[in-house]
């Protein structure tokens, strides 16, 4: 006679739980490769090449025939390799524009012992050329002195105020950066009155 308990019994289960642990294992990761797809995906077409502005600036007020404002959007790195980078579209967001202000961007390629601009009435005593920006638009992103500078002159066309906020850079970059192309805001916080 033999007994039951020395025989041992194939289990169905053996194929079944390898066939579970294995589509446990390509759904984690399949889950893996599409977070870092994403991420990746985010990083290309959310370029951070450039810093905000630190600083704020507010004028006193101004009649309507002074009162147009001229102020730095990119300053150079303040170190690092140039890049060449091109600038595709500018957008401005005012958070108050009472004053029905205007704004026209500009390039201002630096010379040896010129000052950046920083919020100025007459931005070509700092520039040695200055090109109005025309999409597409090649933009040298260096260490000063070497370096282009984006630049938007701020022109009210009545009494108020005009509160730039930020502005939108669509850009495209270099090679050395996987071509990484999309929209940064960069906060300006620039506010001019109009008497």
């Amino acid at each position: 006679m033999i007994a039951t308990s020395d025989v041992a019994v194939p289990s169905a289960q053996g194929p079944q739980n390898r066939r579970g642990r294995t589509t446990i294992l390509l759904t984690g990761v399949a889950l893996v490769l599409v977070v870092a797809g994403a991420v990746t995906w985010r990083w290309w077409t959310h370029p951070r090449a450039f810093s905000d502005l630190g600083d704020s600036f507010a004028s006193q007020p101004l009649p309507l025939a002074d009162a147009a404002l001229s102020t730095t959007v990119i300053l150079p790195r303040v170190d690092g390799s140039s890049e060449e980078i091109t600038l595709d579209d500018l957008d401005v967001t005012f958070s108050s524009n009472t004053a029905e202000a205007e704004a026209t961007f500009w390039v201002c390629h630096m010379a040896t012992g010129e000052e950046p601009i920083l919020a100025v009435e007459q931005p070509d005593a700092s520039c040695s050329d200055i090109e109005a920006f025309k999409s597409p638009m090649r933009f040298e992103y260096g260490s000063a002195p070497d370096s282009d500078y984006l630049f938007v002159t701020i022109t009210p066309t009545k009494q108020g105020v005009a509160h730039l906020e930020s502005v939108d850079v669509e850009y495209r970059r270099s090679g050395g950066h996987l071509y990484q192309r999309g929209t940064q805001a960069i906060r300006v916080d620039r506010m001019i009155t109009v008497r």
